[in-house]
């Protein structure tokens, strides 16, 4: 996220957001709810990625980052590990 003028507040919302919605479909995806799912959009993804990737890994689910065509936003596509 490359806002001009934006808080260290701010910030910590939208990380503490998309961390939120990545944990949710990590959980959906390991509690069997779906064979996969998306989070798509987010500014911040490099970080969530570190934030959440140990909980993905210990509910057994790949994460895979998807740049956006403008490269400002990215998605999450959360599937389960391949045996």
């Amino acid at each position: 996220m490359k806002e001009p003028g934006a808080s260290a507040t701010e910030l910590q919302h939208v990380i503490d957001r998309e961390v939120d919605l990545v944990t949710s479909a990590i959980n959906l995806v390991a509690s069997g709810g779906a064979p996969s799912t998306m989070v798509v959009g987010l500014r911040l993804t490099d970080s969530v990625i570190q934030i959440v990737g140990p909980l993905a890994a210990q509910r057994g689910v790949v994460i895979d980052q998807l740049w956006g065509s403008d490269e400002t936003t990215s998605d999450i596509r959360v599937r389960p590990e391949r045996a």
